[in-house]
């Protein structure tokens, strides 16, 4: 009898494990996707219980006019998405498709890493230079201050860097490159390099927007850490 229950509670626990580890799909215009258990769908929104990286299931309604297609799990793929230039929704269901596989090679192949090391390095580089005296002086105490880096109080010009870095590194427009492309053949497409460029574009905006604060603060803090003799 022991051995019964046993065997019914191990057969619960697996169906209910089965039953968790059963995910369907949701697939956003934006290129990303979530994984979770698609509950319904209305005229606005499409209700879905997507599943965070900590494993809980946390409940989410989207706009449908966000919404590409859901997969439930062991069905066919549901678009959504139609043509319908009333909400900007200038492409067809392929071209689309394209769109958004563009935009997640970028999220999950692009890294920018480079944007971030050159907004860091012009940001303290800036800092620096704003702090930098240029000729000595004599301190009311009679102390003698010779020329020098971080002896200079800061301007207003370490507030303003930050934010134009990001503007130039936007406007500047790097080659697409073969090895960010999940499938060789979506290079000769164009939707896919549009959605792909959108997405490197913002996270190049975003990277050295992020550099070059961490650049400034670095050198401000260097400034105030650094004794002051007068």
């Amino acid at each position: 009898m022991n051995r019964f229950l046993n065997c019914i509670v191990l057969l619960l626990i697996f169906s209910g494990y089965q039953t968790l580890n059963a995910q369907d799909k949701i697939l956003l215009l934006n290129g990303k996707s979530y994984e979770g258990k698609f509950l319904s769908k209305s005229e606005d929104l499409v209700n879905f219980n997507f599943v965070k990286k900590s494993g809980k299931a946390k409940p989410f309604s989207f706009e449908r006019t966000r919404v590409y297609s859901y997969t439930k799990e062991g069905e066919q793929e549901s678009v959504l998405y139609k043509r319908d230039t009333s909400i900007y929704h200038y492409y067809s269901q392929y071209e689309m498709r394209m769109f958004i596989y563009g935009e997640k090679d970028a999220y999950t192949r692009y890294k920018a890493t480079r944007p971030w090391a050159t907004g860091f390095a012009i940001g303290l580089g800036v800092s620096l230079y704003d702090t930098y005296l240029s000729e000595g002086y004599t301190c009311h105490n009679g102390t003698e201050i010779s020329k020098g880096l971080l002896k200079r109080q800061p301007s207003l010009a370490q507030f303003i860097v930050p934010f134009v870095i990001p503007m130039a590194t936007g406007a500047i427009k790097p080659k697409m490159k073969a090895r960010f492309a999940s499938d060789p053949t979506f290079l000769a497409n164009e939707y896919y390099i549009e959605g792909f460029k959108k997405v490197r574009r913002f996270r190049r905006v975003k990277a050295s927007l992020f550099g070059t604060l961490c650049g400034v603060a670095t050198g401000m803090l260097a400034y105030y850490i650094t004794p002051k003799p007068c």
